[in-house]
């Protein structure tokens, strides 16, 4: 009976966010999201402090710096991370430059439940419909900034020993 009331609220929260995303209603975890904060509406807003980071990221990694090199610039500036630790981890600076939100936008439901019980997510690789939202809030990076590295590190996938050609 637990089990069944479990599933049953489990399915009207997932309509609930279902109903929300496809209203392009964004909502998203400011605690570890380096950058923003909440204003008290809700509403995300920079971290001007905080921004200043990300838009170093961006601008050591066009200026040619590895995931690794970044990082260890990061933590010999004692500068730290989302969730306030002074290690950073390659995966962290790769999230951030990846991160559709730092343009404005947001992709939602990138991942979903898999198993109510086990509280288990996986990647949303079309299994479940997918919400792209734009101007959700204010950008940090500019498009052309995003763009511009989503390229180079394709590129970089393509041509492990240096940028390539396009």
């Amino acid at each position: 009976l637990a089990q069944q009331e479990s599933e049953s609220l489990s399915a009207n929260v997932r309509m609930g966010i279902q109903y929300r995303n496809q209203q392009g209603k964004v909502q998203i975890n400011h605690n570890w999201f380096l950058g923003y904060t909440k204003d008290e509406e809700g509403n995300l807003v920079i971290d001007p402090e905080q921004a200043e980071i990300v838009r170093r990221i961006y601008r050591e990694y066009l200026e040619g710096a590895s995931f690794l090199q970044i990082k260890r610039s990061l933590e010999a500036d004692g500068i730290p991370n989302g969730a306030g630790h002074l290690k950073w981890h390659e995966s962290n600076i790769q999230q951030i430059l990846t991160n559709e939100k730092y343009i404005g936008d947001a992709l939602l439901q990138k991942t979903y439940t898999v198993s109510i019980l086990d509280k288990k997510r996986a990647a949303n690789n079309g299994e479940m419909p997918k919400y792209y939202v734009e101007g959700s809030h204010e950008a940090i990076i500019d498009k052309q900034t995003f763009d511009l590295t989503q390229k180079i590190r394709s590129n970089v996938r393509r041509y492990p020993n240096g940028w390539g050609e396009a």
